[in-house]
């Protein structure tokens, strides 16, 4: 009778382990999925200081890349045009070596604090075709967790007394 027993049903160990395999796996989704979030959103920076401005000196912000710039004079509010200033993108900051956005001034406006309103990417953002694999990762390991925890009961033969 104890031979029918452990050839029929599942035992209290195989449940146990499936049971700590998805409360695991649902957690480390809800990890991978925010993560994920993080390095594939941009932000917006809103009056961000960029402190005071030096004609010929590039001031460094931690941020990889810039879009939909505006830079105001922080003191009289003025917005600056394009051709005040350089924005570069990309940039290695020589004081740490990361990889920062740019912005050289050249204009009247400097000796004066800016600050700046953009949409940005932050300094661990994944583009291209690593943003779409990225997301893919979240979708694959959530699968996978369903595998683990329907495995049990396709193996139990459960579905085939169904049918019968």
């Amino acid at each position: 009778m104890n031979s029918k027993k452990a050839q029929s049903g599942l035992g209290v160990g195989a449940i146990m382990v499936t049971f700590v395999v998805i409360l695991v796996g649902v957690v480390l989704l809800q990890l991978i999925a925010q993560q994920s979030g993080e390095v594939t959103n941009t932000v917006t920076i809103t009056d961000v200081s960029l402190g005071t401005m030096t004609n010929g000196t590039t001031t460094y912000i931690d941020y990889r890349l810039l879009s939909d710039v505006v830079i105001s004079n922080g003191t009289g509010g003025d917005v600056l045009t394009a051709g005040n200033y350089t924005v570069t993108n990309n940039a290695i900051d020589p004081s740490d070596g990361t990889l920062s956005v740019g912005i050289l001034p050249a204009s009247e406006y400097t000796g004066e604090v800016w600050s700046i309103n953009a949409t940005a990417q932050p300094q661990t953002y994944v583009g291209g075709a690593a943003n779409s694999i990225t997301g893919l990762i979240a979708i694959f390991f959530a699968l996978a967790i369903a595998i683990v925890a329907l495995e049990p009961t396709l193996r139990s033969g459960v579905l085939n007394m169904l049918g019968k």
